[in-house]
């Protein structure tokens, strides 16, 4: 072996750490290669095997491990081990021991030194091509992030996965996940760190006439999806605005058919967030054929306006060439593999939707990604044997956690996880979990503190049709005092406000329902007694300026065990039973439908809502037969009052459209108005 070879390969050994090892194999080999290099002998060995590549071999006790520049990815053993094995990291770890200065080009010039070329050669032309597309689908808001150290790294949110790059080419790019094909993610992150540095590659060229799987010509199976498609945007664009022409107030049955079909065509060519759409609208006609006290038309209009803007936004990429990811979305099945994943219980809380599902949410903090995560079990309202409420204190999803209630307050470190893009956890079997104790100020130190309300940053989207991530809506405050909580029988809701040291009030929200009486009998007795340093956790958003929020637990200071107190479900010390829970309960009060969208606080601007109690009247009565002449107008009228008070977005109403089509145009533009100005 030659001494270049020997130190390159010293070189890139040299920047391993333990989390680099462990990504390759496990912590107990890495231990047990540890305890070899104190027991077992290790020396360079003579290497009279003609390779191809230039290698370094070592002898580890009676077994010779052979390893290149690009370090344990190309590593042999003659060991009987058909996985990379504890003889290859003694070997790796003795290697680097010996390495005494860094003389190698810096990482980041070797990455940004790869070529096109050589990129494709390694994982093949449609690898590199998915490499290239992969990167421009990623939202803005999930952009990998990178890192430099010892070592560079470069970590994808979609799906949750680090490459660390300690040398060697590209061979010498390590996952911490097992994924398929990883060569094309190694391509990905080479071109991820270019693309950050002022590189851009330029795409590969566009993929020529092949064969699919099923035989048929690939150009064909894409020519038949595209029209497959069209004739949906078609067919869902005319059920969206018939549903306004025959009034949302008064569907059909035929209606509700049509929507059940459609939702499942959408699944089939994988417009994923149109299905969804389509999915919500028909349990809301459902609802609404039943007369549930659930039921409301208006939000029924908001899903099928925003339903009718993305259909457009689809026509308007399928004419461009290029429909992106964010528009298509994902199957809500598809979860990614996580190989470790460090978390804090925060609670949960039971809920129940207006068109039948109820549920157990539990929330967890992870302080090493830097995010919230959420795990949930439900099922329809009609499944005998399932109650929200006891499912906390039942046997638990990973093999580990005996409840769910036992993670509240206490770390949990998953192995082998399933996380979707939107933060969800997979109760799957072959997740297991280890959980340790946690005290006050160890969870207090990790959490994402909030003690001033002006500078929250809630995730809301840009437009109607972007993509929501829920889980950046939960936060963690710490009030500076709390008011008295107070109940409003008009709208059967207990509000309990938090103040920060400005003075800013953050008005938690928990409307009535038989699930709730816990927590609302809980905020009641604690009113204004919230302890110093106590942190709430809750679910934000800002409707108009003002914060409303959802409680989900406390944070109290100076608890040796059980720092977090889950109000849905722990008791109070020593609080009496109370009078309002023990009315509502007698009384027979109906639950309070889930309301997502809450009459603003703060009004907006009067043209704007005359011009949405306009569009609502017109689509709840329908507007079938009637001629342009009849409501076109009078939307431009509105218009021309909102361009007047400085909204020139509203521009003059096509008057070529038929009417339908002009009060969802008008609507859309509505919310997109009032999304700007919460």
């Amino acid at each position: 072996m030659s001494a270049e070879v020997l130190g390159r390969v010293r070189a890139t050994l040299a920047r391993w750490d333990d989390e680099a090892w462990t990504a390759v194999a496990n912590r107990g080999l890495l231990r047990r290669a540890r305890k070899d290099l104190e027991s077992v002998a290790v020396t360079l060995a003579e290497d009279d095997e003609q390779r191809d590549a230039p290698t370094v071999a070592v002898a580890v006790g009676d077994n010779v491990v052979r390893m290149g520049p690009s370090g344990p990815a190309d590593a042999t053993c003659t060991c009987p081990s058909a996985v990379l094995c504890q003889h290859i990291i003694t070997a790796g770890l003795w290697l680097a021991a010996q390495q005494e200065a860094d003389t190698t080009p810096s990482l980041s010039d070797e990455l940004m030194a790869l070529e096109a070329t050589t990129m494709t050669r390694y994982a093949g032309l449609p690898g590199y091509r998915w490499a290239h597309q992969h990167l421009d689908d990623l939202d803005p808001d999930h952009a990998p992030t990178l890192s430099q150290s010892g070592y560079l790294a470069v970590t994808f949110a979609q799906p949750e996965l680090t490459i660390r790059y300690l040398g060697g080419g590209l061979d010498g790019l390590v996952l911490d996940q097992n994924v398929p094909h990883p060569e094309r993610y190694r391509v990905a992150a080479v071109l991820a760190w270019q693309r950050a540095h002022g590189l851009r590659l330029p795409p590969p060229p566009p993929p020529r006439s092949g064969s699919t799987k099923s035989g048929r010509p690939a150009t064909e199976t894409a020519r038949s999806l595209a029209e497959s498609r069209a004739r949906l945007r078609t067919t869902a664009g005319a059920l969206l605005r018939d549903m306004v022409a025959v009034g949302v107030s008064h569907l059909s049955p035929a209606i509700r058919d049509r929507v059940v079909t459609a939702a499942t065509w959408a699944q089939g060519v994988e417009y994923h967030r149109l299905a969804r759409l389509l999915r919500r609208i028909g349990d809301q006609v459902d609802l609404m054929l039943a007369r549930s006290a659930a039921a409301d038309d208006l939000a029924l209009l908001g899903d099928v306006t925003t339903a009718h803007a993305l259909v457009a936004a689809l026509d308007a990429a399928a004419a461009t060439g290029s429909e992106p990811a964010t528009l298509l979305g994902r199957a809500r099945t598809a979860y990614d593999p996580v190989r470790s994943l460090d978390l804090m219980g925060l609670g949960g809380s039971p809920w129940r939707t207006g068109s039948g599902y109820h549920g157990l949410t539990c929330v967890y903090w992870s302080p090493s990604r830097r995010r919230i995560y959420t795990w949930t079990d439900t099922r329809p309202e009609n499944v005998p044997g399932f109650d929200p409420r006891h499912r906390w204190e039942q046997p638990a999803p990973w093999t580990g956690l005996t409840t769910p209630a036992a993670a509240a307050g206490r770390r949990v470190v998953l192995t082998h996880a399933q996380v979707s893009p939107d933060g969800r956890l997979s109760g799957v079997e072959v997740t297991s979990a280890a959980v340790t104790a946690l005290d006050s100020r160890e969870l207090m130190d990790q959490l994402p503190v909030q003690d001033s309300w002006e500078t929250l940053a809630l995730p809301r989207p840009r437009a109607l049709t972007d993509v929501f991530d829920p889980t950046g809506a939960w936060a963690v405050l710490q009030p500076a005092r709390a008011l008295p909580a107070r109940w409003d029988p008009s709208d059967q809701t207990l509000t309990w406000t938090l103040l920060d040291h400005q003075g800013e009030t953050a008005a938690m929200r928990v409307p009535w329902s038989r699930l709730h009486a816990h927590a609302i009998e809980r905020l009641e007795a604690l009113g204004s007694g919230l302890p110093d340093g106590a942190l709430v956790v809750a679910r934000l958003r800002r409707t108009r300026g003002q914060l409303v929020g959802e409680p989900l637990s406390l944070v109290m200071p100076d608890r040796a065990h059980q720092p977090v107190d889950s109000l849905h479900f722990d008791p109070g010390s020593g609080q009496a039973t109370s009078s309002l829970v023990d009315r509502l309960l007698r009384s027979g009060v109906p639950d309070q439908a889930p309301a997502d969208d809450e009459p603003a606080a703060s009004p907006v601007p009067a043209a704007l809502a005359e011009l949405r109690a306009l569009v609502e009247q017109e689509a709840q009565r329908g507007c079938t037969g009637a001629p342009a002449g009849a409501v076109v107008p009078r939307l431009a009228t509105a218009h021309a009052a909102l361009r007047k008070v400085g909204f020139p977005v509203f521009a003059d109403p096509d008057r070529s459209v038929e009417p339908a089509e002009a009060l969802l145009r008008s609507l859309y533009l509505v919310q997109q108005v009032e999304t700007a100005l919460m």
